[in-house]
């Protein structure tokens, strides 16, 4: 039975709206929330990428990074206190001498905003992160950015030459952002952050990617990495949060309630 054009076009701006909102959905998500057969949401999901209003994903979808998702400056708002906590929980692994790599994520440019006042002797900073390249070039932080394409809504640095420019550098550490952590790992916004951010891990001696609780059990659009001996978890959230999502305690560096 053929479905009325009109009815088609309605779900599909729903499926687009909730998009939107959550930013990424499984496949199989989308087929529960709209009551709708895979092969009618992958019809649909190949209409929405074809008009521009959604980017596919292996597994689902997601609004199109650089229109949809929040702003640098509307992200930093979110959480602040707590992101301000986590950094300075990562504090005390930035040693004399360090090289040390800053992610784009507003929790990281919470830690860049403590490095002028904490004077870390010979530390130095390579960051993708235009906001803390503004922050600290006027610091005597010895700073380092990385080149590449800039994504103006994130104000950060992305794709094939941001990976490239990694090559030339080995990090002691890494702080990464990231937006959700589930059992499986943890899950960042966008297919092309995650490629930099592996390049970065690789780099890495160690890395560390800072969560707020409100992270923990979200799925975003690109799984990024399972915890584990190159990836160590700091995060707010509490021992009962953690185990309820299956999420092992051992990985967590940070503090847990």
């Amino acid at each position: 039975m053929r479905v009325a054009k009109n009815v088609v076009e309605a779900r599909r701006q729903l499926l687009s709206d909730l998009l939107q909102n959550g930013r990424y959905l499984a496949l199989d998500r989308i087929c529960q929330e709209l009551s709708i057969s895979p092969a009618t949401a992958r019809r649909d999901l190949s209409e929405l990428e074809r008009s521009g209003r959604v980017k596919r994903t292996p597994g689902g979808a997601l609004a199109r990074f650089t229109a949809r998702f929040p702003t640098f400056h509307e992200r930093l708002r979110v959480q602040a206190p707590a992101k301000q906590e986590l950094a300075r929980q990562a504090l005390p692994y930035l040693l004399s001498g360090f090289t040390v790599y800053i992610d784009g994520g507003t929790t990281p440019y919470a830690l860049a905003r403590l490095l002028p006042e904490v004077d870390i002797p010979g530390l130095k900073v390579v960051t993708n992160s235009l906001p803390v390249v503004d922050y600290l070039a006027s610091t005597s932080v010895s700073l380092h950015v990385l080149g590449g394409s800039l994504v103006p809504r994130q104000s950060l640095l992305l794709g094939a030459k941001a990976i490239h420019s990694l090559g030339k550098w080995k990090f002691d550490v890494a702080i990464l952002g990231a937006e959700g952590l589930t059992h499986a790992g943890v899950w960042n916004s966008a297919p092309e952050v995650v490629a930099l951010q592996r390049a970065v891990i690789r780099q890495s001696l160690r890395s560390f990617v800072l969560l707020t609780s409100d992270k923990i059990g979200k799925q975003a659009a690109a799984l990024l990495a399972p915890l584990g001996e190159s990836l160590g978890l700091i995060t707010d959230a509490s021992a009962k949060q953690m185990e309820a999502r299956r999420i092992p305690l051992s990985m967590v560096q940070g503090r847990t309630r």
